[in-house]
């Protein structure tokens, strides 16, 4: 049961334009916008008004600063301070409004030696710029009314997405398809209110919206908000991954099983028992699904194992532990034994997928069925690569089973917003409950706003400054 909110909707923080009068200020900002390491270009960014002036000190081209054509690019020399050339470079200014921050934005792409670039952004900041905080160009963008706070989210959503399904979801987020729904369904709910305040407004004429009309709305609202809740978990997965233990006992293909999936020799093969000593941790996409790989140390009786080899199965059952599918091995082409049994039994009642190895050695020697304890079997062979695509599709089968997405409706990767919409949705049945109960029109419109301050919470209508400082601190510097 919800528990009923005791402050008032009034009291809610102030609204995006307000918080821009209060932080914005007007200096220009930079930062290096490329990756560290040597690369083919390296780009420092500025956003602010003496983006112009700035550029007029550190870049000679053939035509000066004052009258580039906004959105062009333009070749020239990037100078230091005594006018020697630094690099042969290419530069372009966006003039606002039209721009990433809806500021003046000056970027110099210059060759993408890292020392060559931390010269660059030097002169700049010598020039009179600062060094741009973590997402202070995104946060200027919300500031600025280019993007709204989801939107914003999106954009390091898309840097750290780790499939092209993970970056599609996070594309769609930035193109607005989330910012869309969640501000229909804030006017819906602004409609709902407008009739309470209608009735507590005009009480005395006897204005009255009959209760199924105010619980039709109550109930659609609530339906729409809990199957976008619904979709955190697929969208979780396709943000956060899978971490899958590979399991078995010594030699039964663990490590060959690895290096088949990454499609590289990453783990040592050898004939030798327990040559894996520690977990082998390695990421991979099965087919949008960011899956974390780990091969651990072999299952086996201890006393026939080394001390060092005890410590690794020791460490094998807290990354059993810290999994969230289990891949146990066997060798298909030997009769099972205890050992066997121990990797069964280790991931019996838990979400697994039996692998039988070496099927390019004949089919297996005992029966799959028999031994499979419920969990999907597939054959394959790790030294021939084959039966993988049926493994891939084997794991993503367990990890998205019970996962469903209703069609239309977006996918929350986000946690902030999957509990902004839990939140509104508590209010929500707090509302319902005061409308069955006959409860007046004011009580219910408390609740009702505090809903509608969640909704709007998701993409920035209604926040504060230290929730945006904390979303904005997660980003890289130059984004």
């Amino acid at each position: 049961m919800a528990a009923r909110r005791v402050c008032s909707h009034t009291l809610k923080p102030p609204g995006r334009h307000a918080l821009a009068a209060l932080m914005y200020t007007e200096d220009t900002i930079a930062a290096i916008a490329t990756p560290q390491g040597p690369g083919g270009i390296g780009v420092v960014r500025l956003s602010g008004p003496q983006c112009v002036a700035i550029a007029a000190a550190v870049f000679r081209g053939r035509r000066p600063a004052h009258e580039w054509t906004s959105h062009r690019m333009y070749r020239g020399m990037i100078l230091d301070v005594a006018g020697a050339a630094l690099d042969e470079a290419l530069a372009v200014h966006m003039r606002a409004p039209h721009s990433y921050t809806g500021e003046d934005v000056l970027e110099l792409h210059c060759h993408g030696s890292p020392a060559l670039v931390r010269q660059v952004l030097a002169r700049v900041l010598c020039c009179g710029a600062r060094a741009a905080q973590p997402g202070e160009f995104t946060k200027r963008a919300f500031l600025n009314g280019r993007l709204d706070l989801a939107q914003a989210e999106a954009v390091i959503e898309l840097v750290q997405a780790r499939t092209g399904d993970a970056a599609q979801l996070a594309v769609q987020q930035l193109g607005g398809r989330l910012s869309t729904h969640v501000d229909n369904l804030r006017t819906q709910l602004i409609h709902l209110k407008a009739l309470l305040e209608a009735q507590i407004d005009f009480s005395d004429e006897d204005v009255e919206v009959k209760q199924v009309e105010l619980l039709g709305c109550i109930n659609k609202s609530i339906s729409i908000v809990t199957k976008s809740i619904n979709t955190y978990s697929h969208g979780k997965l396709l943000r956060e991954g899978v971490r899958v233990a590979i399991i078995g006992k010594p030699n039964a293909g663990k490590s060959s099983l690895l290096n088949a999936l990454l499609g590289e020799e990453r783990a040592i093969v050898t004939p030798i028992a327990g040559t894996t000593r520690d977990a082998i941790e390695e990421a991979v996409d099965f087919d949008g699904i960011p899956v974390v790989l780990t091969d651990t140390a072999g299952l086996r009786q201890m006393e026939h194992a080394d001390p060092i080899e005890r410590m690794g199965m020791e460490r094998t059952g807290g990354t059993i532990a810290a999994s969230q599918l289990l891949l146990p091995v066997l060798d298909a082409s030997a009769p099972l034994d205890a050992a066997d049994h121990t990797v069964l039994e280790t991931a019996r009642g838990l979400p697994a997928v039996l692998v039988l190895n070496k099927i390019d050695l004949g089919p297996p020697v005992f029966e799959p069925i028999a031994v499979a304890a419920g969990m999907p079997v597939v054959q394959v062979s790790a030294q021939q690569r084959s039966g993988l695509p049926e493994l891939r599709r084997a794991v993503i089968a367990v990890a998205t089973s019970g996962l469903t997405v209703e069609h239309g409706t977006p996918v929350l990767t986000n946690a902030r917003h999957h509990a902004a919409l839990t939140q509104a949705v508590d209010s929500l049945q707090l509302a319902r409950q005061s409308i069955s109960a006959g409860q007046t029109a004011d009580l219910v419109a408390v609740d009702v706003q505090d809903a509608i301050d969640h909704i709007g919470s998701i993409t920035g209508i209604v926040t504060s400054e230290d929730v945006l400082d904390r979303i904005f601190s997660e980003f890289c510097i130059g984004k």
